[in-house]
C-alpha cells in the first residue's frame, strides 16, 4: 500500500489481495459501513475468460498474419486499444470493426463451450446482492460482450448494473466507466470499492476517486 507524505498509509491507494481473502475483506468493510457499493471488473476478476480470449485471438492473429508490436503490454486494455497498438507493425490490418466482428464470433463459440466463473469473486458478488449492497460490473469489453459474458457464466448476476465500453466512453485506464457506474448505482465515488485484476483497471478506479483492491493473480 502507498503512503502519504507524512508516512501514514494512503487509504485510497490500490491494495493487493489474494482472491481467497477477498470475501472476508470486503464483507468486513461493508459491516463497518466503510463502503456503499462494490464495483467488479469482469475478465480475470469474475470470469476466467482471459486464457480463452488469448487462445482465440492467437488463432485469429495467425490467420491475419499479425506481427506483434515490440514492447506492447496488453494487460487490462480494451480490444480496440490492443488492435490500435498493433497497427504500428501491421499497417495492412483490416478495419477494427471487421477484425472485432470475427474475433467476437469465435469468442462466443469458445465461451459457450468453456467459460467459467472465478468462484470466490462470483460468490462474493452474490452475497453482496443478497445483502442489498449495490453492485456493478465495469469492463473495457463492449456492452454486448459484457452482457453475453454475464448471461453465459454469471447468471445469478443478471440483474446487476453492467457498465461496458461504448463509443461515448474512454476505456480504462480513463475513469469514465467507473464514474458512470457510480452514477448508475447512486453512490459517491469515494464510497465505492473497486475490485480489479490489472493495474490499468486499478488506475481507472483510482482516477474516478474509488478505493481499489487488486487481485494477486500471480498466486491465484
Amino acid at each position: 500500500m502507498d503512503v502519504d507524505t507524512d508516512g501514514a498509509p494512503d487509504p485510497m491507494a490500490p491494495e493487493r489481495i489474494h482472491v481467497d481473502d477477498l470475501g472476508a475483506a470486503v464483507i468486513g468493510r461493508v459491516r463497518r459501513q466503510d463502503i456503499d457499493a462494490v464495483m467488479f471488473d469482469c475478465d480475470g476478476t469474475l470470469v476466467d475468460s482471459e486464457p480463452i480470449g488469448h487462445r482465440v485471438w492467437g488463432a485469429l492473429a495467425d490467420d491475419l498474419g499479425v506481427v506483434a508490436a515490440p514492447g506492447a503490454d496488453a494487460e487490462g486494455l480494451s480490444f480496440e486499444q490492443r488492435l490500435e497498438a498493433l497497427r504500428t507493425t501491421n499497417p495492412a490490418l483490416p478495419p477494427t470493426e471487421v477484425v472485432y466482428a470475427e474475433y467476437w464470433r469465435r469468442l462466443r463459440t469458445a465461451f459457450d463451450e468453456s467459460l467459467q466463473p472465478i468462484e470466490p469473486t462470483y460468490r462474493l458478488a452474490r452475497e453482496l446482492v443478497r445483502a442489498n449492497i449495490p453492485v456493478a460490473i465495469v469492463s473495457n469489453s463492449a456492452q454486448e460482450r459484457l452482457q453475453y459474458t454475464v448471461s453465459c457464466a454469471l447468471p445469478l448476476l443478471a440483474g446487476v448494473t453492467l457498465v461496458g465500453w461504448t463509443t461515448q466512453d474512454r476505456p480504462k485506464p480513463h475513469p469514465d466507466l467507473y464514474r458512470r457506474a457510480a452514477s448508475l448505482v447512486a453512490a459517491p465515488a469515494d464510497r465505492c470499492l473497486a475490485i480489479e485484476d490489472s493495474t490499468v483497471g486499478a488506475l481507472a478506479a483510482s482516477r474516478a476517486g474509488m478505493r481499489t483492491l487488486i487481485l494477486d493473480v500471480a498466486i491465484r
